[in-house]
C-alpha cells in the first residue's frame, strides 16, 4: 500500500473508534420470576446484561426485566463479569433457581444459600447479604403463608 491509502486508512480508523473514555457499566438483577403460561414454577432469578445491548438501550433494560421478573435488587457488574458479556448475543444471560429443584426442595433458605455461594468470587459478603435478605422480604411478602419446608 502507499502512504495515502495508509493515512486514510489512520483517518477512517480514528473517526470509527470509540468517543467515550468511560466504560459502559452493566448490571445485574436480581429477582422473583413472574408466573404465567410460560413461566410455571417458582424461582429465584439473576440476569445479567450482555455488552451489545447495553449503552442507551440500559434505560429500557430495566422496564424488559420487570415483565418477566420483579426486581429485588440492582448491582454493577464486577471487570470479570464483564468479560463474559463481550461476545454475547442475547440482551439478557439468566440464571434460575428453581424452588421445586430436588436440591432445593421448596426450601427458601436452601435457594437463597445456593445464590449466595454463587455470587462469592464476585460480589463482597456485605453486599451478598443484602441482597439475601431483599429476596428473602420480597419473597415473604408475596407468600405471606410461606413455611420453610421440613428437609429431613
Amino acid at each position: 500500500m502507499d502512504q495515502r491509502t495508509v493515512e486514510k486508512l489512520k483517518m477512517l480508523k480514528a473517526t470509527h473508534q470509540k468517543t467515550t473514555t468511560s466504560p459502559i457499566r452493566l448490571k445485574v438483577y436480581y429477582g422473583w420470576a413472574k408466573l404465567n403460561k410460560i413461566q410455571k414454577k417458582e424461582a429465584l432469578v439473576v440476569a445479567f446484561e450482555n455488552e451489545g445491548h447495553a449503552g442507551s438501550e440500559t434505560s429500557r433494560s430495566g422496564k424488559t426485566l420487570r415483565k418477566t421478573m420483579s426486581i429485588c435488587h440492582e448491582r454493577y457488574q464486577t471487570e470479570k463479569e464483564m468479560k463474559d458479556a463481550q461476545d454475547a448475543i442475547r440482551c439478557f444471560t439468566v440464571y434460575n433457581i428453581f424452588m421445586n429443584d430436588k436440591a432445593i426442595k421448596g426450601s427458601l433458605q436452601a435457594a437463597l444459600q445456593v445464590n449466595f455461594e454463587a455470587d462469592k468470587n464476585h460480589v463482597s459478603e456485605d453486599e451478598r447479604n443484602i441482597i439475601r435478605k431483599k429476596l428473602e422480604n420480597t419473597f415473604r411478602d408475596s407468600h405471606p403463608d410461606y413455611v420453610e419446608p421440613n428437609t429431613k
